[in-house]
């Protein structure tokens, strides 16, 4: 029985150190609406491009669709060509589900996308930090 639980214990870590690179969804809020941002990969990785997609949902959790979303990504204190270009996210299901793609990440470091979005008559903008890691 304990060489059993040995196994277990070493199988369980095994499979540990093999997630430590997953990076959950990032979460925030903005003017009542609830926000949740993935990639793929996730984490992000230097020298990709990146599938981005942002769910929006009101404040009794019920999924936003029929919005206005764009996304840039930039490092801040680091002037780049792209820096300032939105990419155009589209709702294909309309179910609040947003889809984009990114440019590459092009050096490790702090990264930002940064959201700006309309529903109706509300017009937000909201930030989510990224750190990269660069490749060994």
């Amino acid at each position: 029985m304990m060489r059993i639980a040995s196994y277990m214990i070493v199988g369980g870590c095994a499979l540990l150190a093999a997630c430590s690179d997953f990076q959950p969804a990032k979460t925030g809020s903005v003017g009542g609406y609830e926000l949740q941002v993935k990639t793929d990969p996730a984490p992000l990785m230097v020298g990709q491009n990146a599938a981005v997609t942002l769910s929006i949902r009101d404040g009794i959790n019920q999924p936003v669709s029929n919005c206005e979303v764009r996304f840039r990504q930039y490092m801040p204190g680091h002037e780049m060509a792209l820096d300032n270009t939105f990419v155009l996210m589209v709702d294909q299901a309309k179910v609040g589900l947003y889809d984009g793609k990114s440019g590459e990440f092009s050096m490790g470091g702090e990264w930002v996308l940064e959201f700006d979005f309309i529903c109706g008559a509300d017009h937000y903008t909201k930030a989510f930090d990224y750190k990269l890691e660069w490749p060994e």
